[in-house]
């Protein structure tokens, strides 16, 4: 299909006859990559002939939808690669449609290594690419040859490695490096953020700015009590901890460039639809001030074992694709993330969630428990793990997270069609889910469909099963009619008296009165692990019988510091900051 004037016109036409399927899954960054000469090129390219020189359009199934390129070929080149539409996950899935297109053109060579942590969308681009080559009457695999590797793997030295570039690892570089410290951080997947990426709601926090111009009444001491009351759990000193220092997280966030601009409580934020997902709004902003910072941020590259002497951490070892090295440095911040993405690991702590995917990173494997724990660092709370049964999962294996289908006034039925939890519970409710088989159905009109815009764009996907009546839904979905009529009749009488006398739910607003009517099909996930490697509340990490490892620390959720899961975003940033603070003290 050599493109016209209406070629491309006539390619996004007939996507869905195109679109080729894919799977999902990590060099040191800081300096510009120089493109190899045009030797360098000729010497990785096959012979390829027999190519129809033009521009063509090609489409693949990316992570969120169609993935559309533009080729433009000469008889035995590409020329040019341009990415004309994606809906791929900023600063994740678009990795690799941002690196792909000069790295392909520039080394004649289809033979690029997928970002690790976002292969779907790395796939996908490959197959709209080779599709072009394709139909250009060329032959992809003629452009196979290997791409030098730009890794470098040579011992050397630094003040502070911090392992992980999640929030709570680039928080520690950041404070680390503002020590006037020579900082490393190490990230095994291709792209920062970790976890943290995916974080779309709102972080846990009181009195900061955004309070303060709101008028939101919330303190610090309040904030605690409700920690405290909570979470049983946990240990009160780090609550206090916490409590009196996220709003002065949120206000630092600010001042390095998140916009953080919107509170639905006295004890929250979050960002804007339009300045984008919070996490993504926290990882852009970490991420600048790392390199403004002039921290080391070396990508691909995992940490696989700690260095001791006499006792004592001095280092790590690392591997990368260029080999195995050692950086020594004086002191050595954990902040891994969990365990959620590594099921025998989860399984051997909570048998009943075998099977189970998770919805975390999925870098997300516990290197940091494992490398705390060989050299004799005390785990502890390790069967402490979230599941939350608020996502849809596709048979190709995508995943959607629909927290706020529940947070607008879905309610959640089993395959018997009744309630059996509090459909507002999300992970606190998600073993209940996982007893009774881990799926379930959200039930919801088409209020919901009219007001949210992501709702909308699920329903364009085509997730939701959809009827003009309750009884043709139900039959659908398999469900028994007259129980899932009951079931609502039921829930309608708690809405017009504004009490749920099953489970408690707190909003009550879904009167199912606006038809269409429409079903999502809801599955468990591993959401976080949030016991992990025993720390105090100045993230050092403690042996055993309780006493502190000479210059080892952990942060976030690989870190158990006594906060029990709460308000994992802000515990992030609160605690990573004490560990950088900490780390670089300790380099002194």
């Amino acid at each position: 299909m050599k493109r016209k004037t209406s070629g491309l016109l006539a390619a996004l036409l007939s996507a869905s006859l195109l679109l080729t399927a894919c799977t999902s899954t990590g060099e040191q960054t800081g300096q510009e990559t120089p493109a190899p000469t045009p030797s360098e090129s000729q010497a990785v390219q096959t012979e390829q002939t027999g190519m129809t020189p033009g521009t063509y359009v090609g489409i693949g199934e990316g992570r969120n939808g169609a993935i559309v390129v533009e080729v433009t070929v000469g008889e035995s080149s590409i020329d040019s690669i341009e990415v004309v539409s994606h809906k791929e996950t900023y600063h994740v899935g678009e990795v690799p449609l941002l690196e792909y297109p000069e790295q392909i053109v520039a080394n004649q060579s289809l033979a690029v290594d997928n970002v690790s942590g976002a292969t779907i969308s790395s796939m996908a681009f490959l197959s709209a690419v080779k599709d072009c080559i394709t139909q250009a009457g060329g032959d992809p695999a003629d452009f196979d040859g290997e791409i030098p590797s730009t890794a470098v793997a040579e011992d050397c030295t630094a003040d502070v490695v911090v392992v992980g570039a999640g929030g709570a690892g680039m928080t520690a570089a950041i404070h680390a490096a503002q020590a006037g410290k020579q900082v490393i951080l190490l990230e095994k997947l291709g792209f920062v953020g970790g976890t943290s990426c995916f974080s779309i709601e709102s972080m846990g926090a009181s009195e900061s700015n955004v309070h303060k111009a709101l008028g939101t009444p919330v303190t610090m001491d309040q904030m605690y009590e409700n920690y405290v009351n909570a979470n049983p759990n946990g240990i009160p000193e780090a609550f206090d901890i916490l409590a009196h220092n996220n709003g002065a997280a949120v206000d630092w966030l600010k001042s390095i460039g998140a916009m953080l601009t919107v509170t639905s409580s006295g004890s929250s934020v979050t960002s804007s639809r339009e300045a984008g997902k919070l996490g993504l709004v926290i990882v852009s902003a970490l991420e600048a001030e790392c390199e403004k910072a002039g921290v080391d941020i070396r990508l691909n590259s995992a940490a696989t074992e700690l260095v001791m002497e006499d006792g004592a951490v001095t280092g790590v070892k690392v591997e990368n694709d260029a080999g195995t090295y050692t950086i020594s440095a004086k002191s050595v911040v954990l902040a891994t993330g969990g365990f959620g993405a590594n099921s025998e690991m989860v399984t051997e702590q909570v048998p009943e969630l075998e099977g189970y995917l998770s919805s975390c990173s999925v870098g997300a494997t516990g290197d940091g428990h494992n490398m705390a724990a060989a050299v004799g660092a005390q785990l502890r709370d390790m069967d402490y793990i979230r599941v939350n049964f608020t996502y849809h999962t596709q048979p190709n294996g995508y995943y959607y997270y629909m927290g706020s289908l529940f947070n607008t006034g879905a309610i959640f039925v089993n395959d018997a069609g009744q309630r059996f939890v509090n459909d507002q519970g999300g992970y606190g409710v998600g073993m209940q889910v996982v007893e009774q088989g881990g799926s379930g159905w959200a039930i919801f009109d088409n209020s919901i469909v009219s007001s949210m815009q992501d709702v909308r764009e699920y329903m364009e996907l085509g997730l939701f099963e959809q009827a003009d009546t309750i009884e043709e839904l139900a039959e659908k979905i398999g469900v028994d009619p007259a129980a899932l009529q009951e079931t609502i009749t039921t829930y309608q009488g708690y809405v017009a008296n504004g009490v749920d006398e099953e489970f408690g739910r707190a909003m009550l607003n879904m009167t199912f009165d606006e038809a269409p009517y429409y079903a999502c099909r809801m599955t468990c996930r591993v959401q976080g692990t949030f016991g992990g490697i025993a720390t105090d509340t100045d993230t050092r990490v403690l042996t055993e019988d309780g006493q502190a490892i000479p210059g080892l620390y952990a942060a976030g959720e690989c870190a158990s510091v006594g906060t029990w899961g709460a308000n994992p975003v802000a515990v992030n940033l609160v605690f990573g900051k004490i560990a950088g603070e900490n780390a670089a003290a300790w380099a002194e």
